[in-house]
């Protein structure tokens, strides 16, 4: 972990994510959705980027690894199986 290391995202953003995402989970009575779900979800909605980087969702993810790493606040109910593979984010509010 590389503490030296500033993220792109705030925590706002981070906040503004979560809320999406654990919204439209409530909303359409789902338990999880998948990183190029949400990614997708986010784009479509003009809450997060879907175009730069190397492929589609790259931003996301890159907003989930700083989480991860401890640089920002990470989103409500990712989850990642270990080692550090499969991401999911689960539903966690009621």
């Amino acid at each position: 972990m590389n503490k030296s290391k500033i993220s792109e995202f705030t925590n706002n953003q981070v906040k503004d994510v979560s809320d999406f995402i654990q919204n439209y989970l409530k909303n359409n009575n789902l338990n999880s959705i998948t990183p190029d779900e949400a990614a997708q979800l986010l784009a479509d909605h003009n809450i997060l980027s879907n175009q730069m980087g190397p492929r589609p969702g790259f931003n996301f993810r890159q907003m989930l690894r700083d989480g991860r790493d401890g640089l920002i606040d990470t989103i409500d109910g990712v989850y990642q199986a270990r080692p550090r593979t499969k991401w999911t984010i689960k539903s966690v509010r009621n």
